[in-house]
């Protein structure tokens, strides 16, 4: 496997380029990087041609959808600011100091309180809550996450399932690997419980077929008969959804 990163103009974030075993191309739009995978099995023109197509879509769908709209944000965004997290609200604040480390403080009230150092970049205190908000929804929810996954898996699906975890990706909801390894985004628990189920479902139907044929869609529905609505909705919402 080999691993470059490239920063172009055309883009807010670095190219992270991946080239690996595997049999097919894909493109992410990371928490910080646009990840592009590769097979290592096909000819460099193909992996230029491939890459090229890649990063005109990755443009498009950061200009269409205002894609890394966060790193525009002010620490004053975030002071105050009301986080509805897997069905709880939480509210941030945000606290100054001038010695000592970046932290968050929770103690299980609905308060999650940022410490951050006054002398540091104003970039570098953005950045910072952002990760403090993320490894927080990853530590306390990704167990609920992964127990609501098992019970639509063993309802309906009763497939062998590798892996539940999360991932800081931008452009995807969730992802199912040939390896059965099930994985979301982060920021999927901020949204309404029935569209989480949504997309549980919908990750665990590629264990059946790893495809979006009509045999894909019917499996969703016999699980989901409503699921057009909730598509529809993350279709339509789903880019105004951020940490």
């Amino acid at each position: 496997m080999s691993v470059n990163i490239y920063n172009t103009e055309n883009l807010p974030v670095p190219v992270k380029i991946i080239v690996e075993a595997r049999n097919s191309s894909r493109v992410a739009l990371g928490k910080n990087e646009i990840i592009v995978r590769l097979p290592k099995h096909i000819s460099v023109a193909d992996k230029e041609k491939t890459l090229k197509q890649f990063l005109v879509w990755a443009r498009q769908q950061i200009e269409e959808k205002k894609y890394y709209h966060e790193h525009q944000h002010t620490v004053e965004y975030y002071q105050g600011r009301m986080l509805k997290i897997y069905g709880k609200e939480f509210k941030t604040e945000i606290e100054f100091i001038a010695t000592g480390k970046n932290k968050l403080s929770y103690r299980g009230d609905a308060t999650l309180k940022i410490y951050l150092l006054e002398n540091q970049p104003h970039k570098k205190q953005i950045l910072e809550i952002q990760r403090f908000l993320l490894r927080f929804t990853e530590k306390y929810f990704l167990p609920e996450l992964q127990k609501r996954t098992l019970y639509w898996n063993d309802i309906y699906f009763k497939e062998k399932i590798e892996k539940v975890d999360v991932k800081h990706t931008i452009s995807r909801w969730g992802s199912c690997s040939s390896s059965r390894k099930i994985s979301f985004a982060t920021k999927l628990l901020l949204l309404p419980q029935i569209i989480i189920d949504y997309v549980i479902i919908h990750e665990l139907a590629h264990l059946k077929e790893m495809n979006h044929s009509p045999k894909f869609w019917k499996h969703v529905e016999n699980v989901m008969p409503d699921y057009k609505t909730h598509r529809k909705w993350l279709q339509q919402n789903g880019s105004k959804i951020h940490f």
